[in-house]
């Protein structure tokens, strides 16, 4: 199945009749500088929480018209978590019912639910308290989930990078530390530069963590393993129960001979996917989230052009 990351874009005339895009989530923010000047009320602070699980109940109908079974949730669904959470959401029995009730819808929808913390997740660090504040982060994303009831397990994935380079032991140490509500769904993604494929089976060996494969990424780091070998390995780490999920973008077409940064940048739509992962695609044995950068708008054009249908 392919995988939906985040947001939802729909059209917008503008007066002079030109047509521009934007995210039909809306999802609200708040900024740190702001709360810690004492800008925002108790109602705005809890009018945010609930706008933006409302604006994810509202999606629900989209992602069943238009047969996406798999998303990618926000990492900001409740901005300044670290600072209000314990206050205006673990407190909120209206906003967790709201929460139970999404849970449900995608369930019932058969959507597979995932998130992706962000890059200040780096629980191999060498720093106590970077590792301290991404085990909280992962906490987060894992109390959402929980809220949601979906699954203790991968199919649930929080997926994070390796972060640090060199520092798989470290990543181990952490692990074996992590509560059952986020162990139980971790997963690792390969990266342009600090953890190939190789890197992370090996923590995988020791840790049981499956490896999310990201075939852009692949492109820049692939050290010994071919895509075939490291498409075929990396599968292997979700057992036999739950369909791995993988990612996939491009190189933006012009940008190949550009610098690295813009080489790495995730391409507007969907140009090439290697043939071991269309076919995975197309057999339903994969859920690859597209991260390109228009969205379903990518994957709908994905959907015609490589004659993909799930």
């Amino acid at each position: 199945m392919l995988g939906l990351c985040c947001q939802w874009l729909e059209s917008r005339v503008k007066r002079d009749g030109s047509i521009t895009y934007f995210n039909a989530i809306e999802e609200k923010t708040l900024q740190l500088g702001a709360y810690q000047q004492g800008k925002y009320s108790i109602e705005r602070i809890k009018e945010t929480y609930h706008h933006n699980v409302d604006s994810h109940i509202a999606l629900i109908p989209k992602l069943k018209l238009a047969n996406i079974h798999s998303f990618r949730l926000t990492s900001g669904l409740f901005p300044l978590w670290e600072f209000l959470g314990e206050d205006y959401a673990k407190n909120d029995q209206q906003l967790i019912s709201k929460l139970n009730h999404l849970g449900k819808l995608f369930t019932e929808a058969g959507i597979r639910v995932s998130c992706h913390p962000g890059q200040f997740t780096v629980i191999s660090s060498d720093s106590d308290r970077v590792v301290a504040n991404s085990i909280r982060e992962l906490e987060y994303h894992a109390w959402v989930f929980d809220m949601m009831n979906l699954p203790r397990s991968p199919y649930a994935a929080i997926n994070i990078h390796g972060g640090k380079a060199d520092r798989s032991d470290r990543i181990k140490e952490v692990y074996s530390s992590l509560n059952d509500m986020v162990k139980s769904r971790l997963t690792l993604e390969n990266d342009e530069r600090c953890y190939n494929v190789k890197q992370l089976l090996d923590i995988h060996e020791h840790t049981g963590i499956p490896v999310v494969l990201d075939s852009h990424h692949y492109a820049f780091n692939s050290e010994d393993y071919s895509f075939d070998d490291a498409f075929i390995l990396t599968q292997a780490t979700w057992g036999n129960n739950i369909k791995p999920l993988q990612h996939l973008s491009n190189t933006e077409p012009g940008m190949e001979n550009g610098s690295f940064n813009e080489r790495r940048a995730h391409s507007r739509f969907i140009h090439y996917i290697p043939s071991q992962q269309l076919e995975a695609i197309k057999n339903n044995s994969i859920d690859v989230d597209v991260e390109a950068k228009e969205k379903n708008l990518a994957i709908f054009k994905m959907r015609k052009d490589f004659e993909v249908f799930s």
